[in-house]
């Protein structure tokens, strides 16, 4: 669930319980100072958004109680460094041994990411293997589509770069992501268009190896494909 889609009331809330703990709907209340029937209310809410999690606790004689805690999904409502963190590990690096073994680091990681995906791309045509990718890119946040543009030629544009802080300031991340498509899709691919250079998106060419001619060649087709947003591919 995006963070955007709870109310104020049940993002405080979510901010209490992440201040004290584990605790009952009476606590909550207090500490937001409002009646215990609108903290039922949004606890609901959150429940049921899989952000809050309800365990029944007894305690001797009486009545169970309900304890509330958030769940693992809750998480990502609260601020993050990951993106700050990457940077200074980058720099660090770099600064220690040098942008030679920072390259090797990427490249370990891109084998390791072909490793990890090699087996969904086995045994599949490349149109196949295009959409798979496409697939896996989206997974990852980029926002990837694709579609054909000859019988032997394709294009995956993605929309977001879910490591721009880190491409920003490493060419191996984004010199380590060609080769990678081209491991995985086991073809010519080109990037056209590259948003850590300004452009919008990052577009990729990707051209079956027995293919003749450049990836530009399909400028023209292209442009007047331009404006299409094929999310559901045929």
């Amino acid at each position: 669930m995006k963070p955007s889609l709870i109310s104020p009331a049940e993002r405080r809330v979510l901010t209490c319980l992440k201040l004290i703990g584990r605790c009952e709907v009476r606590a909550i209340a207090r500490s937001l100072q409002v009646t215990a029937m609108a903290v039922r209310h949004h606890l609901g809410a959150l429940e049921k958004a899989g952000l809050v999690k309800t365990t029944l606790e007894r305690r001797g004689v009486g009545r169970p109680h309900y304890v509330y805690s958030l769940s693992a999904s809750a998480d990502a409502f609260f601020p993050k460094e990951y993106g700050m963190l990457a940077s200074n590990l980058i720099r660090s690096i770099a600064e220690l041994d040098g942008e030679t073994k920072l390259a090797r680091i990427f490249e370990h990681m891109k084998e390791a990411t072909v490793a990890r995906y090699s087996s969904r791309m086995a045994g599949k045509p490349l149109r196949r293997r295009v959409a798979e990718m496409a697939k896996i890119r989206t997974g990852a946040g980029y926002m990837a589509e694709w579609e054909q543009l000859d019988h032997r030629t394709f294009q995956i544009t993605e929309h977001n770069c879910a490591i721009a802080c880190v491409a920003q300031q490493c060419q191996h991340a984004c010199v380590c992501e060609l080769s990678m498509f081209r491991d995985l899709l086991r073809a010519a691919v080109s990037r056209e268009e590259h948003i850590v250079a300004g452009d919008p998106c990052c577009r990729y060419i990707v051209q079956s190896r027995k293919a003749r001619g450049p990836a530009k060649e399909h400028t023209a087709l292209l442009a007047r494909k331009e404006g299409l947003r094929p999310w559901a591919n045929k």
